[in-house]
């Protein structure tokens, strides 16, 4: 399975945050299906030390995205809800969403607004709407329909995913690539180190629950886990020139040398850049918005650094992504086990 099919399987596969199951299922049985032995510990985190040695060096992607917890229905079938990590409210209204009920059933809903033909205060109409106004129409109108068919207070949910091919097949965009992009790279990784392609000595994988939520799977690991560097693999928010600098989609990976709550040493920093060297690569270096899972090792007195992928609306359901950006830090990644001595 190409990279890319890889990614589009991960992106269809719904996860939200505290909810990673079918996520990690695929996970495990990729790993499983190369000969390798991964480990699930007790928060879901899986972690894969191919040689079997110290590692030197954990690289880790985040299996988790946006997504929603069911409330409870109304009188009138309604749907409440809350949102798991961080979703922009003024994206909400107008979305098809899918439920994840018990036993693995799925039903599907939109997010209902009150359309302009009825909206009787101009000011009301002006006014964005915050997500504990909204509600999650399945279609009943009772809550006894609503149990009816199945939906009970705290399933998950999640956006419901389009694909759109761009840019002559440049680019693709849809919800979630935040950061299934970094966990399809890593089982990219993961395959070629079986294969012998990739030096497996030193190297551990993990791919994480809870980022979006405040890296609480990464905290976990950081906890059993002393690596001598950490690197997340993840996406990075594109573009701002105060904040990122003269990063573009499309330019190549990034470098995120600094972010809300980390800041990469810049012996990493020269260690990415060389890796990048042998691969005949360029790099590009941001600082960004938000936070990856290498706050949760630095926290821990690990060192570590953030590898990220350009991404544009990030968050949102259109995010934007560039394959020559996805192959250009797989290529990096092939090239940077084995520089930790």
């Amino acid at each position: 399975m190409s990279l890319l099919d890889t990614l589009r399987e991960l992106v269809f596969t719904p996860g939200p945050s505290g909810y990673e199951d079918l996520v990690r299922s695929v996970v495990v049985y990729r790993l499983r299906e190369l000969g390798l032995d991964p480990v699930v510990d007790e928060l879901g985190n899986v972690v894969v030390n191919p040689s079997g040695g110290e590692p030197r060096l954990l690289a880790a992607a985040h299996m988790d995205e946006l997504g929603f917890l069911i409330t409870g229905a109304g009188d009138d079938g309604l749907l409440s809800f809350r949102k798991l990590g961080g979703i922009d409210d003024r994206v909400l209204p107008g979305q098809h969403v899918e439920i994840l009920l018990d036993g693995g059933a799925r039903i599907e809903g939109v997010i209902g607004i009150t359309p302009p033909h009825l909206q009787l205060d101009r000011a009301d109409a002006e006014k964005p709407l915050r997500w504990h106004e909204l509600r999650i129409d399945i279609g009943v109108q009772s809550r006894s329909e609503a149990e009816e068919l199945g939906v009970k207070p705290l399933q998950p949910a999640v956006f419901k995913k389009h694909w759109s091919i761009l840019a002559g097949g440049r680019a693709v965009a849809s919800r979630g690539f935040d950061d299934r992009a970094g966990v399809a790279l890593l089982l990219e990784l993961a395959r070629r180190v079986a294969e012998g392609g990739v030096e497996a000595e030193g190297l551990a994988l993990a791919w994480t629950v809870q980022e979006e939520v405040g890296l609480r799977g990464a905290s976990y690991v950081a906890s059993r886990l002393k690596p001598r560097a950490f690197l997340a693999v993840d996406t990075m928010a594109c573009c701002h020139p105060a904040v990122t600098g003269h990063t573009r989609p499309g330019g190549g990976p990034v470098v995120r040398a600094m972010d809300n709550q980390h800041i990469t040493p810049r012996w990493l920093v020269e260690l990415l850049e060389e890796a990048a060297r042998s691969a005949g690569l360029g790099l590009q270096y941001a600082t960004a918005g938000g936070t990856t899972d290498a706050a949760a090792f630095q926290r821990a007195g690990v060192p570590s650094a953030a590898l990220g992928i350009p991404l544009k609306y990030t968050h949102s359901t259109a995010e934007v992504l560039y394959l020559s950006d996805l192959e250009g830090a797989l290529r990096l990644l092939e090239h940077l086990p084995g520089r930790l001595g």
